[in-house]
């Protein structure tokens, strides 16, 4: 399997993640979401590690990018799940999947091989994403366009940090390996979530699950962290370029996942610019 359709898998797990989100994060504080959702991967894979005494080999750059990575994972969830509880899904999450651009040309900078058919392929998802944010007509958007302005940029900010992350990430994954990169990325993760957890303890009293919440948010961790997992997966051996387009397309998932969950509508325009979406991860697949 190739790094496109790796990438679309950790897009389903992903964007299905993300409409959860948008019932965790406006129930329980920020930062005690992000520390529940790298808590229960964290203690099994440390399990796991333990019994195999496999522990992650030391690479300083692997290590080092695990790091940075991991703490830019905390600020993306706080951004992301900002815009998600403001709503609309349909306009938070293709906000953020602009990220594709980003890390492609990160990659190709970096000197990862492509092909120019992937390049247009990109641009076709960024413009799908960019124009599934658009506000439907007057009168039939639930929100104002303030309201859209300020969640899209909250989706923008965590792009831009989404990219540098998930580039951070696939460096890790290729000089650790996938599993170890995974691993390191939740427990740097964890650390920041913690940290960020005493500060937001400061302004205000922490808000924890209860009763049915609970199980949302230990889903919720394991859809993360399989989506980071099989990402990683398809950016090895060369497929960096095709993992970033195919994960990009989780804000279709997720537009559809709350349609079906949260009852959010799609529209026939944003319906057509999801096909747009899906036209240029065809097209990538096409490599």
């Amino acid at each position: 399997m190739n790094g496109l359709l790796w990438g679309l898998c950790g897009a389903t797990l992903i964007g299905v993640s993300d409409c959860v989100a948008r019932v965790t994060a406006s129930r329980i504080s920020l930062s005690v979401l992000i520390a529940l959702i790298m808590v229960p991967p964290f203690a099994v894979m440390t399990t796991w590690f333990a019994a195999s005494g496999g522990w992650p080999a030391w690479n300083t750059w692997g290590w080092g990018a695990s790091a940075v990575s991991g703490f830019l994972n905390v600020a993306v969830l706080a951004l992301l799940f900002r815009a998600l509880v403001r709503g609309p899904v349909t306009v938070a999450s293709p906000a953020t999947s602009s990220f594709t651009v980003m890390l492609v040309g990160l990659n190709v900078l970096a000197g990862h091989p492509y092909h120019w058919l992937q390049g247009v392929a990109a641009l076709t998802v960024f413009t799908g994403v960019a124009m599934l944010a658009r506000p439907d007509r007057p009168g039939k958007e639930r929100y104002d366009r303030h309201w859209l302005r300020v969640t899209a940029l909250l989706g923008l900010g965590a792009a831009v940090t989404v990219a540098v992350r998930m580039f951070l990430a696939q460096e890790a994954g290729t000089a650790l390996g996938p599993v170890p990169a995974v691993y390191l990325n939740r427990a740097f993760a964890l650390a920041g979530a913690l940290g960020f957890m005493a500060l937001e303890r400061r302004r205000s009293p922490l808000a924890w699950p209860r009763g049915t919440t609970w199980s949302l948010v230990l889903v919720q961790a394991f859809l993360e962290t399989g989506a980071l997992g099989l990402f990683l997966t398809g950016s090895a051996g060369g497929g960096r370029v095709g993992a970033a387009i195919g994960f990009s397309c989780f804000a279709a998932v997720t537009a559809v996942a709350a349609r079906i969950w949260l009852g959010d509508r799609i529209g026939v325009r944003r319906m057509l610019w999801m096909a747009v979406v899906a036209a240029g991860v065809a097209m990538a697949s096409l490599v």
